[in-house]
């Protein structure tokens, strides 16, 4: 027995934050990384849920799956914390292993187009942060942690779609995603992954309209005039030294950018944001609603990454996919689109940048945008948790490019509803230089169908029995 005290759903914290850490240390695809905090925030709600005897949300475990022990006295917080410890080192090795030897894995800190890892001195700890004062069964509550864990894992075996491989043509037609010195193509195969909760559900039922059916091939697409126009403003907004954009548009691409390894990555912001909202709304007052809240975030965005990777690489099907290039290929090789209305300027490149200030596209093809569909997904269950958009908040950024107040600071934004943000996340990418509109359109699309698909999954139902 041990005696603990701290805020209720201070615990669901306390281990996102150990998670985002965790992203900083390994690096790798947003994808693969999203499906670890999904894994160990959907372990940590379900412990709080089976065990709180008033909850109104449903078990999302198939009890088929799970082993629970009948004796002792598990305790809800502490449950949580061992259901996320086992849940977390347990996806971290698989990933670990599975990508130790893959193009896009684990951090190398050799990679010249990386941030050094994190280099606070602190030990990484999985201390268990529990509930109020009281006397707590250690033993039953870590039995029971790790029993939710184990079932949540046989759920979401981790041997699905973490292939890294790909055959990219030998001479790639023009308009198709081909390599612009990042590394081959990243987790092609992650659209392949069964959605989070919802099995009924292929990937294939997210797929973007921005682009019109008629223009779902590279011939047709690469003369359109709507071609033309998204490749004109990127090349104006989006390039490494463009007088047309403004400031503003400039600390926007950096600020929402976190693309390289030792940065929280992508949905690592958005749960930093999640954080800073709940604490804002008092959310963790209440043990359940913080895991109920920071499991909906969680799931959202791994069926987000799964929609936005299915959309890159086996839109409009497996047969006959647009795996459109990034817009540093389309600008520096217009000359072959057949499209009169672009022009090609050789030496292009985004304002995207490495640590070292080397321009760099992320290595996988443009539409959809990664970035909008996590934000689109990520504002959706916020807004269904919290029963309303216009909430206010301050957002922060790790990318190491962001602007920076006079005393070093990086600066923050300010935002009044989750769309405006998630809307301007997407925007980001046109002023980075590595996406087109339509891409973010596209993104914000998907990104939004999935996150409420999900959200529903978490819908306030009274349990039976």
């Amino acid at each position: 027995m041990i005696t603990s005290s701290s805020s209720p759903g201070s615990v669901v914290l306390a281990w996102n934050n150990i998670y985002l850490d965790v992203v900083r240390r390994i690096g790798g695809a947003p994808g693969p990384l999203a499906r670890i905090g999904g894994l160990m925030h959907l372990a940590m709600y379900e412990a709080v849920n089976r065990l709180t005897p008033a909850a109104h949300y449903p078990a999302l475990i198939d009890d088929n799956l799970l082993s629970l022990p009948t004796a002792g006295m598990p305790d809800p917080a502490t449950s949580a914390a061992y259901a996320a410890c086992y849940a977390l080192t347990t996806a971290v090795e698989d990933y670990v292993t599975t990508t130790k030897q893959m193009q896009g894995g684990v951090l190398n800190p050799f990679d010249p187009f990386q941030v050094h890892p994190a280099a606070d001195p602190h030990t990484l700890g999985l201390a268990v942060n529990t509930g109020a004062v009281t006397t707590i069964d250690t033993a039953a509550s870590e039995a029971y942690g790790k029993a939710i864990a184990e079932g949540v894992l046989k759920a979401y075996p981790a041997d699905t779609g973490l292939s890294m491989d790909v055959d990219p043509p030998l001479d790639p037609t023009p308009g198709e995603w081909r390599e612009t010195g990042s590394g081959p193509a990243l987790t092609p195969q992650w659209g392949t992954v069964p959605l989070f909760l919802l099995a009924s559900q292929p990937a294939t039922d997210y797929l973007p309209t921005t682009i019109p059916n008629n223009l779902l091939s590279y011939p047709a697409l690469l003369a359109s005039p709507l071609y033309a126009e998204q490749v004109a403003e990127v090349k104006l907004l989006g390039e490494a030294h463009a007088a047309a954009r403004t400031p503003e548009q400039t600390e926007i691409a950096f600020f929402w950018a976190n693309d390289l390894n030792g940065t929280s990555k992508p949905p690592g912001q958005l749960y930093t944001i999640a954080q800073d909202v709940a604490k804002q709304q008092g959310t963790p007052q209440n043990l359940l609603n913080t895991a109920r809240l920071f499991a909906m975030v969680g799931t959202a965005m791994v069926n987000a990454s799964i929609v936005a990777w299915q959309a890159k690489y086996f839109n409009p099907s497996a047969q006959s996919p647009l795996r459109l290039w990034r817009p540093e290929t389309a600008i520096q090789l217009a000359d072959t689109d057949g499209n009169p209305s672009t022009a090609a300027d050789p030496t292009w490149q985004p304002l995207s940048a490495t640590v070292s200030g080397t321009r760099f596209s992320p290595n996988f093809p443009a539409y959809v945008s990664g970035h909008s569909t996590f934000g689109a997904a990520w504002a959706v269950v916020m807004q269904a948790f919290y029963g309303r958009d216009d909430i206010s908040f301050t957002a922060t950024t790790e990318d190491p490019h962001a602007f920076r107040d006079e005393n070093g600071i990086r600066r923050t934004r300010h935002f009044s509803s989750f769309t405006q943000a998630a809307l301007e996340n997407g925007r980001s990418r046109v002023y980075l230089g590595v996406h087109y509109q339509f891409d973010a359109n596209g993104g914000y699309e998907i990104g939004t169908k999935v996150g409420e698909d999900t959200a529903k999954v978490f819908a306030d139902v009274p349990r039976q029995g």
